[in-house]
């Protein structure tokens, strides 16, 4: 069921990047719904789906930039880890704290996809800093909205299970 999930929201984040990035250039400087997905996906502390979420994002990312293949494979694989590791230390019951998870986590993939390019590409192409922080900025606050909803979404069934009235009547 949880791997499901995450290809499904993985194809929904891949049409929106696709559409975004028509409609946009710059869009996927300023907005990475892969990694918004794979520290969602990382948040409930199970290591193992947070670094093979990391890997496929990290690998679809890269067969959508059409950089470096592998460059965002290994990014996303050490902060879906990192992050589940953290989860795992952390109690993170508020919007507030899942956004400040988000915008750390998007920071430590930038500095990730810094270090790689300066260690092993010969003419790397770096991004603006002004991009680096946008991306960090929009990472945190959709990364909120998505716990949010999420928290939401999970109490409203959880009412509904309380308060539902059985219909199956057995008469005798």
């Amino acid at each position: 069921m949880r791997s499901l999930r995450f290809a499904m929201a993985l194809a929904v984040a891949t049409l929106l990047q696709v559409a975004g990035v028509s409609l946009f250039p710059q869009f996927f400087l300023t907005v990475d719904l892969f990694l918004v997905i794979v520290v969602f996906n990382a948040m409930d502390g199970n290591s193992a789906a947070g670094m093979f979420g990391g890997t496929v994002a990290g690998l679809v990312t890269d067969g959508l930039t059409g950089g470096y293949f592998g460059l965002f494979g290994i990014a996303n694989t050490v902060v879906g880890y990192g992050t589940a590791i953290t989860a795992q230390r952390l109690v993170i019951q508020r919007p507030a704290s899942s956004l400040l998870v988000f915008a750390v986590a998007a920071a430590a993939q930038q500095l990730i996809l810094l270090g790689i390019s300066l260690l092993f590409v010969a003419d790397a192409e770096l991004p603006q800093y002004s991009w680096i922080l946008v991306k960090v900025g929009t990472t945190g606050v959709l990364g909120g909205v998505l716990y949010l909803a999420n928290r939401r979404m999970r109490s409203r069934v959880e009412m509904w299970r309380r308060t539902r009235k059985t219909r199956i009547r057995f008469e005798g």
